[in-house]
């Protein structure tokens, strides 16, 4: 193992080998990779790799926007196969406010060069024989969108970063991560490794990784859920004759996604009281872990998966999976240099890892290699967090943003869980002259006034 390196980049799911292959590719080849077990053995290895581009912020729009083109040109690049099924994504709408809330988001797709398609109900019918569409309003699609195996898109990068000339240790632990007068000593099981960047990958580890250094990383896992099908003759029939895949469903106000798997189909819910996991981190022994599954609690969303698409309630239940997705309170990732450390770097809270590894390993390598990111990254900016943002506030924040996946987003959308929590000596005279509060860096602030 190496002694010295330029940057050590810490974990080993997709998040932290695209960071390593986009360092390689800036021409930063003296860059190493430290993995505590084997490269997707977090939560990249159960993660139904979707490739959503629909998104509201701007900055996670461009990282998503960019990860969907780089994962197409791999397989010529590395000789890898990474799995990717160009098969588009359609979004549903059964009411009004779901599509003005599809036209918000076409004029952020616009301005970022993402191509959004908007269907009726019988061009959905036309796309998805299988989908009810008898109470639909309309729906989008991105022709773009599809699919893809996470672990052999990893797979892929790392042979991209390698045939660079970057480094991967495997089964190596980071147990210290120190401060030097030129950059930082990360220590592990196998040696101590010296170098001028550090970048945070660490996945359900996040904060573990931040305490070695002094930070709070304010990232806290939520189990997800997802149901595979046994095959459906239907399914099954449409292979045979060679008609294309019916692409990747979202009933949004079902809240789920859905789409072909081996003649199968794949139900994923974003339901109400999925709670936080690795509340303290991760055991040591931690590696392709899941949890017991829940079925009751996906027992709403299965109904509306049954009405919306009946042939999934015509088949029996062959897997569920039910593992960790790293969260924030706001459901972006934090991607970034880390607040009061110099060349610490934050690549944390990816609740979409598979399409968001891309752009953000993108953009850290631009940022660090060249001084500053090419691409307005506010929106995932690591210090639009503060020291309020404490153990029980993530749990809550952090439930509540998995929860809000698929619901209605408003323009200056206001979430509630949590709050008040710092409030002015003010806060209860303007709360009676009729103040509506909005929460800023924790604070409790008039957004305006009803009376």
């Amino acid at each position: 193992m190496k002694s010295k390196s330029k940057v050590v980049v810490v974990g080993g799911g997709v998040v932290g080998v695209s960071a390593l292959y986009h360092l390689a590719k800036k021409g930063w080849s003296d860059v190493v990779l430290v993995e505590r077990k084997e490269l997707t053995s977090g939560s990249t290895w159960h993660a139904a790799g979707l490739l959503p581009l629909f998104n509201m912020s701007y900055s996670v729009g461009q990282l998503h926007k960019y990860a969907v083109n780089l994962y197409g040109s791999l397989e010529e690049e590395t000789g890898k196969n990474v799995g990717f099924s160009r098969v588009s994504n359609i979004r549903l709408a059964n009411n009004k406010d779901r599509m003005d809330e599809y036209f918000q988001y076409a004029g952020v797709a616009q301005t970022i060069g993402v191509d959004v398609k908007f269907l009726t109900p019988e061009q959905v019918k036309e796309i998805w024989p299988l989908c009810n569409t008898s109470d639909l309003v309309g729906a989008i699609q991105h022709p773009e969108d599809g699919y893809i195996q996470p672990a052999d898109l990893t797979q892929a990068l790392a042979t991209g970063a390698r045939n660079r000339g970057a480094e991967i240790y495997r089964n190596t632990t980071v147990v210290g991560i120190k401060q030097i007068k030129n950059g930082w000593v990360v220590e592990t099981d196998k040696g101590s490794i010296e170098c001028e960047h550090v970048i945070s990958c660490s996945g359900n580890f996040a904060r573990q990784t931040g305490k070695m250094v002094g930070i709070d990383i304010p990232v806290i896992p939520v189990e997800h859920q997802y149901i595979v099908t046994e095959p459906h003759p239907e399914i099954q029939k449409r292979k045979k004759e060679g008609l294309p895949e019916m692409g990747v469903l979202r009933d949004s106000d079902s809240r789920w996604y859905m789409r072909e798997e081996a003649g199968g189909l794949i139900l994923g819910p974003y339901e109400d009281g999925a709670p936080a996991c690795y509340v303290n981190g991760p055991s040591k022994e931690s590696e392709y872990e899941l949890f017991q599954e829940d079925l009751d609690r996906l027992a709403p969303h299965i109904e509306g998966a049954i009405h919306r698409v009946p042939a999934f309630g015509e088949v029996g239940v062959k897997k569920v999976y039910n593992g960790a997705i790293c969260y924030t309170p706001d459901g972006n990732p934090i991607v970034g240099p880390a607040w009061g450390l110099k060349n610490f770097w934050i690549n944390e809270g990816h609740s979409f890892g598979i399409t968001a590894a891309g752009g953000a390993g993108w953009q850290l390598a631009e940022w660090i290699v060249d001084g500053e990111p090419t691409i307005d990254m506010l929106g995932v900016e690591p210090r639009r967090y503060g020291d309020y943002c404490s153990k029980s506030y993530l749990i809550k924040k952090n439930e509540e943003a998995y929860s809000h996946v698929f619901i209605n987003h408003f323009p200056d959308e206001e979430r509630p869980a949590a709050r008040p929590l710092r409030t002015a000596p003010c806060y209860d005279r303007m709360k009676n002259l009729g103040a509506v509060f909005g929460q800023k860096f924790g604070w409790e602030r008039p957004n305006f006034f009803c009376n």
